[in-house]
């Protein structure tokens, strides 16, 4: 009887196989698989970020050049006299033009109508090439104003420098830095 009750005293011995060593091994490379899927997934979310920010500086280069050429197109309605049948204001391009103001600005008595028309193009030029602000609106930009007999039209466009974007399926996107306005008096 005591050897049955010594046996039955005794408790089973389970058979072990040495798990910590391999389960901390899986364990390692499971942390490394899961860094390395994050790690990717922070690249393309950085690429997206990136591609974002390149897409609001376009966006926020062509909000400027419609600006810029409303308010000339705003300066040609105003003198609306000087502006008829082209005026001064026609074949009128910022490459190249002066930035001094004339002296008829800063008089009390103001500027006659063919004063302002040299007004309003310095202006425009000051903002298109940014002198007197230390920034220019437009990296590389210029600014044309043609008139169209034929239409009895004005056509302003405001051209700048910018990277080419790609589209959707890699193609590279040119021809969309520049803005054009068409107006009739």
């Amino acid at each position: 009887m005591s050897l049955i009750s010594g046996e039955m005293n005794r408790r089973p011995v389970y058979c072990r196989r040495n798990g910590s060593k391999s389960s901390a091994g899986f364990t390692l490379i499971e942390i490394l698989v899961t860094m390395f899927i994050l790690a990717i997934g922070l690249l393309g979310l950085a690429a997206l970020v990136v591609d974002g920010m390149r897409n609001n500086q376009g966006a926020y280069l062509r909000t400027q050049a419609s600006i810029l050429a409303y308010d000339m197109a705003d300066r040609i309605r105003l003198n609306r006299d000087e502006a008829e049948g082209g005026g001064d204001y026609d074949g009128f391009s910022t490459d190249g033009a002066g930035t001094a103001l004339p002296a008829c600005f800063a008089a009390a008595a103001g500027c006659t109508p063919s004063q302002q028309v040299v007004v309003d193009k310095v202006q425009w030029t000051r903002q298109i090439q940014g002198v007197g602000e230390g920034i220019a609106l437009l990296p590389g930009g210029q600014g044309d104003v043609n008139y169209v007999a034929a239409d009895n039209a004005f056509v302003i466009q405001v051209s700048w420098e910018e990277r080419d974007r790609q589209g959707d399926d890699g193609e590279d996107i040119a021809g969309d830095t520049s803005y054009t306005v068409r107006f009739t008096l």
